[in-house]
This record gives structure tokens, sequence and C-alpha cells, in this order.
């Protein structure tokens, strides 16, 4: 006998906020599957979640929608019990889920079980023989960790979407949103201004967008300021408690809700758990297995733990390989909470030594890999790990005071700056450095020529040949050959980015010999690069004996990117002397090349080229197109002395040239063709193919993009592709590019680039 209640779902008291998206999806996979579990660390809001989903579709079920809390129950052979208990069962044979069985028979019910992760075998147990006894039966069960049960299907329930730093977007933030109700609720009359909106979107940001954690800092708007939350959150594991006494024990703070999560973890996941934190943004296997392996958890069983902690909610993957290794994050929260742990464990420094020694050996592998085959893969690890190469640096720094580990980390790094934007971070750590390391080494050396590049490409010239002078004086001085040649490429280098044609011209001849006659190829290619460049710049016939030189060199090692840059100063010798076919030739192998391995600017440089080319020989639209295509490249990268360099050739003559073999009306209008193209299509127009010009145009009037489209914008803008996005906001991979393509149908564009552009273009209208 049953009760005659069709469902025990409890009215809410608060609202729900966002995630209209991951409801649909929720709700879409009810009706696919029979048993739908939502993962999540603790406070992500899987239950609050679980409930929606129940409101949301419980006319469906006509015997109801039942909710049974499973987080108090420590036994969990007592659960057919308690769920019996919820149901309203009076128990007619002496075994619960036989009761269980026969209820379910034939109705068109949705149980919720909510809570499970810590009863969790008995539980996933329990609903493979009720799934299977009964076909009409759905479940809809919270779990931080997976049940691990046939047919099961698992939805990772994200956090809430946070603002975009240094943007104003929070308004478009369901984390803003969310916490502007509940300090609302705390604080009548409280709402979100551009008097408040930094500190309440640093807040957001702060706590991860976790809503436990946000709730819980919004209450505390009873008694504090918003700068006092801000300025406490250092210790945010303590400071957010909940004064409401309905608030489970579990939920009551934000330490107890993680250690819930702590506790369900084997004492080897817990160690784990805690060595992880050290890694500042993501890890890929691997680097856990060489990091945190070792003692209590022997290195060969690292792999296996990290699924573990993965199943937990612990961790997470990111969607996609980078190279051979998946990459895997923890939350900050989760994070924060492992790194007490460690602290606490007494092996807090041994554990990142070793984070230290594994990012020196990746930024040290610059020196062997670049100028080869293997540098387009280090370079992309090298962007990768930028941030646990930093924290590499700061711990070096702050707690170590090593300034030689920093030298030798940092050094390197000048190999991998190509489209990069942290030249100016990196200068400050080898300027720092270098002020407290004073001691006369090759290390020492090296890295003086490092700062010199740094401070080169800054536009600092006089600093950057300050210490390439510095080097090679101290190279000269211990009887390093190697480090003398790369300090006389970096004499060039400075004079390069000065604009001082004759004596760079000089000087990068000079540094060719001197690397020739001691072996350093790299530096010989380089030199002669520049010297090449210069010498087309002053007319000198001489260029295409340099650019053919430093191909050479670059073909011989394998180097894709050097390959790239001598075809490109090869091909416009190539247009001057009137040889077109050669230079188009060349021009579009270096689009290819610089296509792989991903610098933007390169392409642009090759298109500038190609407009050129296609002037010479009277297609003069074309060339417009072509201009087009490389103004919106340039707009696009963050490169901005590969621009310089090409503006400094001496050219204005043929693109004015351009400009008046065709009408202003005709040539605005090729001009715009090739703005509109996409990458691809400009790839593929730039090598001789003929993609349809998008009739698109930039919308006239004001456009209306959702909160998250307007978010997600803003990361297009920053560089991000589709991939780092739904890193960036713990989202499905799908689902970003889903954002960004709806992006491009609203402001009727078809490329990234003018995405980037029009953010652009916004923002400095908006300042």
């Amino acid at each position: 006998m049953t009760a005659r209640a069709r469902g025990n779902l409890p009215a809410e008291v608060t609202s729900f906020v966002g995630r209209r998206r991951e409801l649909a999806e929720a709700v879409k996979l009810m009706w696919s599957a029979r048993l739908v579990t939502l993962t999540g660390p603790g406070g992500v809001g899987k239950s609050r979640m679980a409930r929606q989903i129940a409101a949301e579709t419980q006319r469906s079920f006509s015997d109801g929608v039942w909710l049974v809390e499973l987080a108090d129950l420590a036994n969990g052979e007592m659960a057919p019990s308690v769920i019996g208990s919820a149901l309203g069962l009076f128990h007619t044979t002496t075994s619960p889920v036989t009761d269980l069985v026969e209820h379910f028979q034939g109705k068109q019910l949705l149980l919720i079980v909510d809570n499970c992760e810590h009863i969790i075998e008995p539980v996933a147990a329990l609903l493979s023989k009720l799934l299977m006894a009964a076909p009409t039966l759905r479940v809809l069960a919270t779990s931080r960790q997976v049940l691990g049960v046939e047919g099961e299907v698992v939805l990772p329930v994200p956090p809430l979407s946070t603002p975009v730093p240094d943007r104003q977007l929070a308004a478009g933030s369901d984390a803003v949103a969310l916490f502007a109700e509940r300090a609302a609720a705390a604080l009548p009359g409280f709402a979100v201004d551009k008097d408040n909106r930094a500190l309440v979107t640093s807040i957001c940001q702060r706590l991860d967008g976790v809503p436990l954690a946000i709730e819980l800092a919004a209450a505390r708007l009873r008694a504090h300021s918003l700068e006092d939350i801000l300025g406490r959150l250092g210790d945010s594991l303590h400071v957010l408690v909940s004064t409401l006494r309905t608030t489970p024990e579990r939920h009551r703070t934000l330490e107890s809700t993680l250690d819930w999560s702590y506790r369900l973890c084997s004492p080897a996941e817990r160690t784990l758990w805690a060595r992880l934190s050290v890694f500042a943004d993501g890890f890929t296997a691997g680097a856990a297995e060489d990091v945190c392996g070792g003692a209590t958890v022997p290195r060969n069983e690292v792999f296996d733990l990290i699924a573990g902690l993965v199943d937990k909610s612990i961790v997470a993957r990111d969607g996609e390989t980078h190279g051979r290794e998946a990459r895997l994050q923890m939350l900050g929260l989760l994070r924060g909470f492992g790194a007490e742990r460690l602290r606490e464990s007494g092996e807090e420094q041994a554990v990142r030594l070793r984070h230290r020694d594994y990012f020196r050996a990746l930024a040290m592998r610059g020196s062997t890999d670049y100028f080869s085959p293997r540098e387009l893969e280090w370079s992309r690890r090298v962007r990768r790990e930028h941030a646990n190469i930093r924290a590499a640096v700061q711990f070096c720094e702050t707690e170590l005071q090593d300034f030689t580990a920093i030298l030798e980390i940092a050094s390197p790094l000048q190999l991998y700056r190509v489209g990069a934007s942290f030249v100016v971070e990196e200068h400050r750590w080898l300027t720092t450095a270098l002020d407290f390391d004073a001691e006369p080494s090759e290390v020492r050396a090296r890295a003086l020529a490092a700062c010199s590049y740094a401070a080169s490409l800054m536009g600092d010239g006089d600093e950057g040949e300050r210490r390439a002078r510095e080097s090679e004086t101290l190279a000269t001085q211990l009887d390093l050959p190697q480090v003398a040649a790369d300090a006389a490429c970096s004499i060039a280098r400075a004079s390069f980015y000065r604009g001082d044609g004759p004596r760079t011209f000089e000087l990068a001849r000079e540094a060719a010999t001197i690397c020739q006659e001691v072996g350093n190829a790299a530096g010989a290619c380089d030199a002669l690069y520049r010297a090449a460049v210069t010498a087309f710049g002053m007319r000198d016939v001489r260029a295409a004996e340099f650019a053919e030189a430093s191909l050479v060199l670059a073909r011989e090692h394998g180097s894709p990117f050097r390959i790239a840059s001598g075809q490109w100063i090869a091909g416009l010798q190539d247009w001057r002397n009137g040889e077109q076919e050669r230079a188009t030739a060349r021009l579009r192998e270096a689009v290819t090349l610089y296509d792989s391995v991903g610098f933007v600017a390169g392409i642009a440089m090759c298109c500038e080229g190609l407009a050129w080319s296609a002037a010479s020989l009277g297609d003069y639209e074309r060339a417009a197109c072509l201009r087009g295509a490389a103004d919106t490249l340039w707009r696009a990268t963050s490169a901005p002395f590969p621009q310089a360099v090409v503006r400094g050739l001496g050219t204005e003559s043929v693109d004015e040239a351009i400009r008046r073999a065709l009408s202003e009306t005709m040539y605005r209008a090729a001009f715009g063709r090739g703005a509109e193209f996409s990458v691809e299509e400009i790839l593929e127009y730039a090598t001789g193919g003929r993609p349809q010009p998008s009739a698109a145009r930039a919308p006239s009037g004001p456009v209306r993009l959702t909160p998250r489209e307007n978010e997600v914008a803003e990361l297009v803008a920053s560089g991000m592709s589709n991939r780092d996005i739904a890193v960036k906001l713990v989202i499905a991979q799908r689902t970003a590019e889903g954002h960004v393509e709806r992006i491009l149908t609203k402001l009727g564009f078809r490329s990234r680039t003018q995405i980037a552009a029009w953010v652009t273009e916004r923002s400095q209208t908006q300042e």
C-alpha cells in the first residue's frame, strides 16, 4: 500500500539562477537515459540543479517525482529502507528491496537520489537492481563520484560562469547574478552597479564561480563590506561560514564541504590531491608522475590514482589532448584545500622543488629543441605551461632566493617568444635575477643575451645593446665561444629593432661570421636573415645572397619557422627583381609554414608580399584583397614588431600604386572582401585558391549578444581557442563552439579575427 501523494519535491525558498543550457541538456538526457548522474565537486550546485530538473519535468511523470536525501545515511545497507520511507511505503515483505521493486513496477516515476558518494557501492548495486526490474523507472542521482552502473550517463555540473578579467561584462555572469540576488537577501537594497562591479567580479572569480562559496560570501554582507570580504578570501576556506540553522552540516563552511570530499578519498588519493596542488594551471599525467610520485605514492600508481580523483570530481579533464597527453585540472578552491593539506604534511618544499625541476627542464629543452623539427612541439608545451613556469620562478624568488635557477628557466624562453605576450614578464624575471646573481658564470652570460633580446623587443634598444655587450665581454672572459656568438647576434638584433639599417647590416654580417666559425648554426641563420632583411630595406642586391644562405641552414636543421622566414625575405627580393612567379611560390610556401607553427604575424607579412607581387602583375583587385586580409591578421596578432619591420621596408609607393589603380570604391570593396575572410579563407586565397568572399558585413546597427556570448567574444578577442574558452568557462568544447558560431551569425562575420576587431573597436568606442 502506498501513500496517495504524487511526489515529495519540496518548495524552493530561493530562486534558481543561471544554468539554462545545462538544464536543457540534462532534461534532454532524461528522456534518452534511465539513469543520469550529476557529478561535480562539493558546493557546485548538484542538488539544487537536480531539484530544478525535477520541477521542470514533474508533469511528465504521472506517478510523481520523489526525492531521497542520502547525505546523513552512514550505512549504505539501509538505503532501501530510506528510499521506501521517502516514498511512503509500508513494507509488505521482509525485503525492502523487493518492496521497492513491486512498487516501481509499471509506474511512470522519477526517483532522485541525492548525495550518493559516501555510500556509493551499496547505492550503485541497489539502483542497478531497481532499473533492471522496473523498466519504466527513471533515476536522477547526484554524487561527487560516478556510480559506475551499466547504462549510467554522467553529466558534470560546472561552476557558474564568471566575468572575463578587466572587462565590463559582470552583468552577463551567472556567478555575479547569484551573488547579487543572495546579497540583496542578506542586505536589502544591495545591487551590483558600476561602483562595486569590480569588487563583486573579483569575489566571484576568486571563488571559482562555485555557488556554495558565493552564497556564503554574499551572506557576509550582513556584517562586512565587499572590500573586507575580498581581502579575507585569501583564507576563504575559513572565512566563509553559514549562520543558517537549516544549512546541512557538510555545507556550513566551505572547508567542511571540501573535507567531506577529502574523507571519501583513499589515503593515497588524499596525498596525491595535496601534491597536485603545486600545479598552477593544470598538468599532464606525465608531469604528475614526475612531480608527485614517490614515498607513500609510488610513481607507477599515480596514473590510476588520478583516474580515481577524476571519478570523485576532484580532478577534471579539459576535454582535449595536448600532444600525446590529456590535460587535467583542479578548481582553485580544491587546489587551495589541497595546498593546506600539503603544508600540514611537511613535504611541501620537497614537492615544490620537484615541480621547479620539472619545469626548469622543460624550459631548458629549448636549447636543444629550438632550430630543429622539435621546436614546434616545445613552443606549444611552453605556451601551455606558462602558469606553471611562472609558479616555478616565483617559488625560486620568494622561497628559495635561488636566482641562478631563475636565470636557467627564463633564458631559454627567448627562443619561444614568437607571437607570445609575456616578453615583459620574462624581462622582469631576468633583470631581477641578474641584479641578485652577479657571479660571473655561463648561466649569467646566457641570461644577459636573453635579457638583451627581451629589452630590444620591448623597444629599449639601448638596454638591449648594453646587455648584449656585457654578455659578450663575460663570455670572452670565461672562454665561452658559443655564448659570445649568441651575444654578437643579440647586438645585431638590438640595432635591427632600432631601425638602424646600415649598422645592423654590418653587425649581422659580423655575427654570422662569428657564429659560423664556432659552429653556432642557429645564430648564423638568425644573423643571415637579419642581414637579408636589412639589405632589402636598403635596396642592396646582396639581400638574395644572405636570404639563400639563411635558407640553406634552416633546411639543413629542419626548422620550419626559419625556413618560412628565409622564404619570406627571399620572395620579397624575387618580387623586387621582377621574378613574380618565383616570388609567389616562395611566399606561398612561407604562408603554409607559418601556419604550421601558428605564427599569424608571419602569414600577414606574406600577404603583404603577395599583394605587392599581384600589383606588379597588374592584378590590383587581388592586391587590395590581400592587403585587407593582412590588415585583419595584423589586428589579431599581439606581435607589433613584424608589422613595424614590414612598414620599414620602403614599399609605401606600392601601396599607393594599388590605390591609384583602382577607384576608391573598388579599392574599399576589394580591401573589405579580404578583411572579411576567415583565417582558413585567407590561407586558401593566399596560396592560390579562390574562396567565395563573404557577402556578410559588420552590422550597421547595435547588436545584442547574450551575456554569455559577450563573455565568449571577449575571450575570442584575447586570442583563446575554443578549447581554451571551454577550459576557462568550464564548459564542453562543443558548447564553446556553439557560442562562437552564434556570435558569427549575429554579427554577420565569418572569422574569429573579425570578432576580435569588433571587440577592440567596441572597447575603444566605450572608452
